[in-house]
């Protein structure tokens, strides 16, 4: 391939954008990156699928190669970030941004600060990202000394419990032979309140296989008490991994199994894993017997019936315990499981054609009637009652997948049987539900029967059933091409059934079979312009660019589609191949100007405007046309489209910026505001009226999005500017908006944190704050950032006593827990304020402080004596019933 092509590069530019075939559009990014790096349109189109493309793949394409390919170019990183902070709908984006982040800049010390900045920046959006930014710090930065403290904080203060699981999940990871973290987590599993995060823990931390005598205690209690049956069955299958041997195990598993007040998949695992791991005890299989007959869960009976099957095949008993269930087991699942055991192990007997009879004709499940038809026609068929049993199914079935399948038994096993032949003609010209079947059996089996055309050309002309006159159509078309009635009976067929997707079917074949009959193509032309049904006229337009696309009328014909057609998408895929096959005729473009501007559905102004900016670039209509798009008002998403072009495409051309601007200030929409804001930063970062106009909307923008995304930028483009570091200082004491002062805190204490005032306004908001959430977010950044000074331990001392929301409380006994329990006296403050913190329950998803307290106590002196008398005094006299249970279930593990 020739990289000075002109016409090559503009059919890669128009793949890469708008092919609809993912491969062929990630082979065009692939040859424009690589091929045409140092052409001014690769960088701007490479950019604009990262930000729009359709494709996922071809996204996160698209970011490999702005890494990879311009490692040097400095506004490649802000791109990134500006991409991460402006995509929140698209996770996989921002999973795929934050790996090349991390790959490409990890010693750059701002990358862990951005990491920290999209962990803590908003605890009250998607935890996608949050979630993969924990994931990379973890796994990238696992050695540095903060990693570990910071992912401990995550999981027991982040009000998010998606967020809590994944820190606990990375600490089981990294962290697991660290004696401390290990029974750190286990005090995790048994406080915290979402199930998520005990299941996580119980899943992680029993992988390395440890096994003693604490951890083992422990997995028996989860599998007994933990309310939720995902972590009690989790525990189950542990611990008999893990204490196959222990006496106490198989002891628990039985009672777990038979025991009614059990939650049914508790039961499950426990049946499954003595079936597993303790075959030759004789009271298992017993119990499992009378669990299949008797037990009132139908879950627990199928697990039985599963485990018999598998593991006791050969026992006479489970023979008639499976002919009963088979067909008097009130549950589907039940029932095919015994079935299917009788027919792989019992195909012969007697009893078991029997059975099979029985449920074809009475078995309420289609599916069950189903499995026992196809067994019959397959295993026996040298029973001559089985064949007059079949035919007695096709024609008169209980429901209509049992007689379709009864004919195609037939055809299959006795095809040869004269009376087969005539019971299909006959039920092929009946009104019987399974003539579709018998049509289509006829057709491939007895092609050479004289009547089996008559009979198709009647179904295709006249049945009622549109799936009897389809597979007609189809079957003419294959099998008799060269009769003279085939091609009029398809052609009919396209222009008038009542049904697309006979006429779909009749388009296909016409072109497969008479492809160059000009007849054929003017038929799909007419269908293409004037059918009724858009999937057919959608489906004609297809067959006419694929088969006749060097015709001149295909050409006419698409204008004529992309210009009156009534469903906007066929305007779209019309105009799509257009601007592919008629770039050199004026007429073509003439047209798509017009559709850009004139046509009533947005959708198609913005498609017909994207094939402007990528094939007609050089055009100057274009340009105007996409500036009138991008001033429109309409606060569309084809505005928004418009000002990535302008943007991207034309970011030379003086009045860019102008617009750009005029948008951040002005625009009614948020979304449009918060758009132009980033194009300036990621193009404009150097324009002194970027960095003026974006602090201008921090302050002055009437809504809290754009205001909370205008700080994004300030934070990341211009952290080193001495007006970024007073306005945030200022937004995070003085703003009357929380979510902001909330933003301005999490920004100073990530990106100034070695700024001394910073230190001082932390404590400031976590002290003085009017809102418990900001405050609750200075007290986690002050126990990050400032653990050595003994102000802040003072301060969370002071606030863990008096401050007057719990949550903040809560918050600061936390981070004592985590960062000062060696100072001397916490032990004494905790159990002081185990007994003795005011909170009061008003809802059940309320965190009690005093329960932390007692976390902090039982994880960091366990061996205390005192830790014993206080969880007694709180399971007797607590006013909280929640703190209650907690110190019951405790002290039970306690022993």
């Amino acid at each position: 391939m020739l990289t000075n092509d002109s016409n090559t590069l503009l059919s890669l530019k128009h793949k890469a954008v708008f092919d609809e075939d993912p491969d062929l559009q990630l082979a065009a990014v692939e040859q424009l990156a690589i091929q045409w790096k140092n052409h001014p349109d690769t960088v701007p189109i490479l950019k604009q699928l990262a930000i729009s493309g359709q494709c996922p793949n071809v996204r996160k394409v698209a970011i490999e190669h702005l890494v990879q390919g311009w490692p040097n170019d400095p506004n490649i990183l802000p791109f990134l970030k500006q991409l991460v902070v402006s995509n929140n709908e698209y996770w996989w984006l921002q999973e795929a941004i934050l790996t090349q982040l991390t790959t490409g800049w990890h010693d750059d010390p701002n990358t862990i600060a951005f990491l920290k900045q999209l962990i803590l920046a908003d605890q009250y959006r998607s935890s996608n990202v949050r979630s993969v930014a924990l994931k990379q710090l973890a796994r990238n930065w696992q050695n540095k000394p903060d990693t570990l403290p910071f992912l401990k904080q995550r999981a027991i203060s982040d009000i998010d419990e998606t967020l809590r699981e994944t820190a606990v999940e990375l600490l089981a990871e990294g962290w697991q032979k660290d004696p401390f973290t290990f029974a750190w987590l286990k005090q995790r599993a048994e406080s915290d309140r979402h199930w998520g995060v005990r299941l996580a823990i119980v899943e992680k931390l029993n992988q390395d296989g440890r096994y003693d005598a604490e951890n083992i205690a422990w997995l028996k209690q989860m599998a007994i008490s933990d309310p939720n049956s995902h972590v009690a069955s989790e525990a189950v299958s542990q611990l008999a991994r893990l204490a196959k041997d222990d006496t106490d195990t198989v002891t628990i598993l039985k009672q777990l199994a038979v025991s009614a007040q059990v939650a049914e998949e508790v039961r499950q695992a426990a049946m499954s894993q003595l079936a597993e791991n303790w075959q030759h005890d004789p009271e298992i299989l017993s119990t499992l017997k009378q669990l299949a007959v008797f037990d009132q869960c139908s879950h627990v009976r199928l697990a039985a019936v599963e485990n018999l099957a598998q593991d006791w095949r050969e026992d006479s008993d489970i023979v008639a315990i499976m002919k009963r269930l088979a067909v008097s087991d009130a549950v589907f699942s039940v029932r095919k499981a015994a079935l299917g055991y009788l027919i792989e192990n019992w195909q012969h007997d007697s009893d078991t054609v029997a059975i099979l009879k029985q449920v074809v004709q009475y078995d309420e499940s289609w599916q069950m009637r189903e499995l026992a038809l196809v067994q019959l026609g397959a295993f026996w068929q040298q029973d001559p009652d089985v064949l007059t049993f079949l035919k007695q199914q096709a024609e008169s079935p209980e429901c209509w997948v049992v007689g379709e399948l009864a004919v195609a038994q037939l055809t299959v096993g006795w095809k040869d049987d004269p009376t087969v032949l005539a019971l299909l003609k006959k039920l092929a010209m009946s009104n019987s539900d399974v003539r579709v079947a018998a049509i289509r059996e006829l057709s491939i089996a007895w092609k050479d029967n004289p009547d089996t055309i008559a009979i198709l050309k009647k179904a295709a002309l006249s049945d009622d059933s549109w799936h009897a006159r389809k597979i007609a159509v189809e079957q003419l078309a294959t099998g008799w091409h060269d009769d003279p009635d085939t091609f009029a009976i398809l052609k009919k067929a396209a222009l008038s059934d009542e049904q697309h997707d006979v006429k779909i079917a009749a388009m296909e074949m016409l072109v497969t079979g008479w492809k160059d009959d000009q007849e054929a193509m003017a038929t799909i032309k007419e269908v293409a312009v004037s059918d009724n049904f858009s999937e057919v006229r959608r489906a004609a337009m297809e067959v006419l660019t694929k088969t006749y696309k060097n015709d001149p009328d295909t050409l006419a014909t698409l204008q004529q589609i992309a210009a009156t057609d009534q469903c906007s998408d066929i305007r779209v895929a019309a105009i799509s191949k257009l601007a592919n096959d008629g770039k050199d005729d004026p007429k073509i473009l003439a047209l798509l100007k017009q559709q850009a501007i004139d046509d009533p559905c947005s959708s198609v102004q913005r498609a017909t405007m994207e094939q402007l900016a990528t094939d007609w670039k050089d055009d100057p209509d274009t340009l105007n046309i996409i500036k009138e798009l991008v001033m429109s008002g309409k606060c569309s998403e084809l505005q928004q489209s418009a000002v990535v072009q302008l943007a991207t495409d034309w970011q030379d051309e003086p009045d860019t910026i102008s617009a750009l601007k005029k948008l951040a200030v002005s625009a009614q929409c948020p979304d449009l505001q918060q758009l132009a804001m980033q194009q300036l930063a990621l193009g404009w970062k150097d324009d002194p009226d970027t960095f003026t106009i974006i602090k201008q909307r921090i302050e002055s923008a009437d809504e809290l999005e754009v205001r909370q995304a205008a700080m994004q930028q300030l934070a990341i483009g211009w952290k080193d500017d001495p007006n970024t570091l007073r306005l945030f200082k200022r937004l995070a004491i003085s703003d009357e908006d929380v979510c902001v002062r909330q933003t301005a805190v999490v920004e100073l204490g990530i990106c100034w944190q070695n700024d001394p005032q910073t230190i001082e306004i932390l404590k400031q908001v976590a002290i003085n704050d009017d809102s418990f959430y900001v405050r609750q977010t200075a007290v986690e950044l002050l126990a990050l950032v400032e653990k050595n000074h003994p102000h802040t331990f003072v301060i969370l001392k002071q606030l863990a006593q008096f401050d007057r929301n719990a949550y903040v409380r809560r918050s600061a006994i936390q981070q004592l827990a985590l960062g000062w329990y060696n100072e001397p006296g916490m032990f004494e403050f905790f159990c002081d304020r185990a007994c003795s913190d005011p909170f009061v329950r008003q809802e059940d998803w309320e965190d009690n402080p005093r329960q932390a307290c007692l976390e902090a106590i039982i994880e960091q002196h366990r061996e205390n004596d005192l830790v014993l008398q206080i969880l007694r005094d709180r399971a007797e006299n607590d006013l909280d019933d929640q703190i209650k249970v907690f110190a019951m279930k405790t002290l039970i593990q306690f022993g």
